[in-house]
């Protein structure tokens, strides 16, 4: 069954000096017990990474009124709450605090560029299957900032950015990469189905692409179309960072994929040369997130994940990274 109305979700990710990201969320709800969960499990992760330790702050409203929470003593990634009589949404704040250091946890937000994962900056309703919630998602960035995304845009509203309702396995497989300095390449130039290169930097002469190194990725997604056939997204938007202060990272999504590695990347010679990372996220697209191990399917993201036939989902992926870097 659905989850009778849409959640409101907005970030404000403006406090890059302190690296905190400001979240208000507010939540339909009726009269009763409610239990909410922050995500555990996340897909791509294959296991309980949910960074519940660096979720602060929690604040619940409605009508005006402070409503008291309590933490599940067995689950610390639950919050029950009882709704009051009269109560028909619930006003909820927290912030989320990105590390500062590699040795805290994943830096996901520097002076000079972020990413926005939604599976940490929020919390939903317990049971519901996550593809039956319905969120409104908005993000306000640092002035002059760029970003891009997966996500489908709907607008701006004092500052801030508006996507188009979706649902909630779809949101939180649609990240957001935004930075000071950001340049976008057209991949695959008049196809109908889009495949882009969304790239954030530390500096400006980083995003100057070399003419073989554009090539080089263009001749990926020729490779994959020849390798797989149809491509199963609507559209597809690589987000890469080109950082030494923003964690590395590679984690794929049905029509994106985060990638970090190191800040003379696209200014180099051989973009895939003992670095397999874009290939290998990209065949994901199709091996682990279009066709994917039963046992490697939850309905949220508080039910654990069996990691049967994992080697299919990573390793074939190694695989094929391999035959598809030019």
């Amino acid at each position: 069954r659905d989850y009778p109305e849409t959640i409101s979700l907005a970030v404000d990710a403006r406090d890059v000096a302190r690296r905190i990201y400001q979240v208000r969320e507010r939540i339909p709800v009726q009269p009763g017990p409610l239990k909410l969960w922050y995500p555990q499990w996340m897909p791509g992760n294959h296991a309980a990474t949910g960074p519940i330790n660096q979720f602060a702050g929690l604040v619940i409203a409605g009508n005006g009124q402070r409503i008291e929470w309590r933490r599940d003593p067995l689950d610390m990634y639950a919050f029950h709450v009882q709704v009051p009589e009269g109560v028909t949404v619930l006003d909820i704040q927290f912030q989320s605090l990105s590390p500062t250091a590699d040795d805290q946890g994943r830096v996901a937000m520097t002076t000079e560029l972020m990413s926005v994962q939604w599976s940490r900056l929020l919390l939903y309703p317990a049971g519901y299957d996550a593809r039956r919630i319905r969120f409104e998602p908005s993000l306000r960035l640092p002035e002059g900032w760029q970003f891009g995304s997966a996500l489908e845009t709907a607008g701006t509203d004092g500052g801030a950015n508006r996507f188009k309702a979706l649902a909630l396995v779809d949101l939180v497989d649609s990240p957001v990469y935004a930075g000071r300095y950001f340049k976008r390449f057209d991949l695959d130039p008049g196809a109908k189905i889009p495949v882009r290169l969304n790239v954030i930097a530390d500096a400006p002469e980083l995003l100057d692409a070399k003419p073989e190194m554009l090539a080089a990725h263009r001749a990926l997604v020729t490779q994959a179309d020849r390798v797989f056939g149809a491509r199963p997204f609507a559209h597809y938007d690589f987000l890469l960072a080109l950082s030494d202060q923003f964690s590395g990272i590679g984690l794929e999504h049905q029509q994106s994929s985060e990638n970090g590695t190191f800040p003379g990347y696209l200014t180099g010679d051989a973009p895939f040369s003992d670095n397999y990372l874009l290939p290998h996220e990209y065949a994901h697209s199709w091996n682990g997130k279009f066709m994917r191990p039963a046992m490697l399917w939850t309905p949220h993201y508080n039910t654990p994940i069996q990691n049967d036939l994992l080697w299919v989902y990573e390793a074939q992926t190694e695989f094929w990274a391999w035959v598809l870097a030019p």
